[in-house]
């Protein structure tokens, strides 16, 4: 029988609870693409790399977002987006002005993971700010 420590259960504890928290923060939602350029987080970015892109309100309400979209720590957070058995992770260096706040977008380099773009959007997917 294997003993455990008081600082490997607090560790397990930790680790059970940002699981917990990953899974409750997995939203519903629609994908689409955009063309990247210079977002803003202050990167410029092009169609080939892959990144990603949340609506204006996800971005603004990000704890810790600042006057500045330059400062926003959701600039150091990845977009993941789930569906159909497939998972994309992309950096987040952008916000879509006019999107509704379940939808998040992709470069056309991560969303052909899933269809071409001429699919122009994806219902149904599942996607979490990691």
């Amino acid at each position: 029988m294997q003993l455990l420590t008081k600082a490997s259960v607090v560790v397990f504890a930790s680790f059970l609870g940002l699981a917990s928290a990953q899974a409750l923060n997995s939203t519903n939602g629609t994908l689409f693409w955009f063309t990247p350029g210079l977002g803003a987080c202050g990167f410029t970015n092009t169609s080939d790399q892959v990144v990603a892109s949340v609506s204006a309100d996800v971005f603004n309400n990000f704890p810790g977002a600042t006057p500045n979209p330059n400062d926003n720590p959701i600039c150091d957070h990845n977009l993941t987006v789930s569906y159909n058995g497939t998972n994309v992770t992309a950096p987040i260096v952008d916000y879509a002005p006019d999107a509704s706040e379940s939808y998040v977008g992709f470069s056309p380099a991560a969303f052909e993971e899933f269809e071409s773009t001429d699919a122009g959007i994806i219902s149904g997917v599942e996607w979490e700010i990691v």
